[in-house]
């Protein structure tokens, strides 16, 4: 079992202060933004006296303890500048400045592999109809196994999928797709110790191979077009016409041959001669 380990290196977010002035900013990452408001009960009023967003008044004399900026109006990576003006005798805080952070582009953070499934977590996923696309290298190129909608969050997301290793080595790639662009993961790998799989028979094929095992399956013939495809442990060849084909199982191709039945001429019986007076 191989682990792949990619680490996400984030920017960080623009945040200052003055007498009564605190300004953060970066870009919109899906996510609004919250700031604690702390009350003076001696002078009976909360801190903030304002917030601006984009050099825009949206929120004038917050009265209470946590106020939430509503960013949902954005596009995803569009610039952001938050100014809150406070009194001076206390500082607000915001509680997630992390979500307007530039870095957080999508990463693999790690892809592991065992016996049964694959494993992966990612982070900086886009809001929306992201997904996951599981292929495997066989014979034909990189096949689609298996899609797996994303979670959508920016923060770190896990995911897991059961997967049928074929005997031997087995190379994956995994391919996020969001909004018409995506991104391919490293290749990766899992060699299983599984038997290689055998048939019956090995010799002339006439009706029906069976396989030591379920597997997909691909038959081909001599031009490399596909006459029969499925998954199973039997396989029905009377469809077939007569003659050479390629059998494909998990990574390895086999060639079968389907022979035209023989004919055997019956001897004609004689007619038996009349005996006339």
């Amino acid at each position: 079992m191989k682990k792949f380990i990619l680490y996400t290196i984030l920017s960080c977010v623009i945040l200052s202060t003055s007498a009564q002035e605190l300004i953060i900013s970066g870009v919109y990452r899906g996510k609004d933004i919250y700031v604690q408001n702390p009350y003076f009960s001696a002078e009976g009023s909360f801190c903030i006296a304002s917030i601006s967003l984009n050099d825009r008044l949206i929120i004038d004399s917050p009265s209470s303890s946590a106020v939430k900026i509503d960013l949902s109006g954005f596009a995803i990576d569009a610039p952001i500048s938050i100014l809150i003006h406070h009194h001076s005798t206390c500082l607000p805080k915001i509680l997630n400045p992390e979500v307007l952070n530039a870095g957080s582009v999508f990463k693999f953070i790690q892809i592991t592999a065992d016996d049964a499934s694959i494993s992966w977590v990612t982070t900086g996923e886009m809001p929306g109809d992201g997904a996951y696309v599981l292929t495997m290298l066989k014979l034909d190129g990189w096949i689609p196994i298996s899609i797996i909608d994303g979670k959508g969050n920016l923060d770190n997301n896990q995911y897991s999928v059961g997967i049928k290793h074929y005997a031997g080595d087995n190379r994956f790639r995994l391919n996020y797709k969001y909004n018409g662009k995506e991104t391919m993961s490293d290749e990766f790998e899992f060699y299983s110790e599984l038997e290689p799989i055998t048939y019956y028979p090995d010799g002339n094929v006439y009706n029906m191979i069976s396989l030591s095992r379920v597997t997909d399956y691909v038959i081909k013939n001599y031009e490399g077009e596909i006459l029969l495809k499925g998954i199973g442990q039997d396989i029905n060849v009377e469809p077939l016409p007569y003659g050479e084909f390629t059998l494909i199982l998990e990574n390895r191709e086999e060639v079968i041959f389907r022979p035209e039945p023989e004919i055997i001429d019956r001897p004609k019986k004689r007619k038996k001669k009349s005996n006339k007076s």
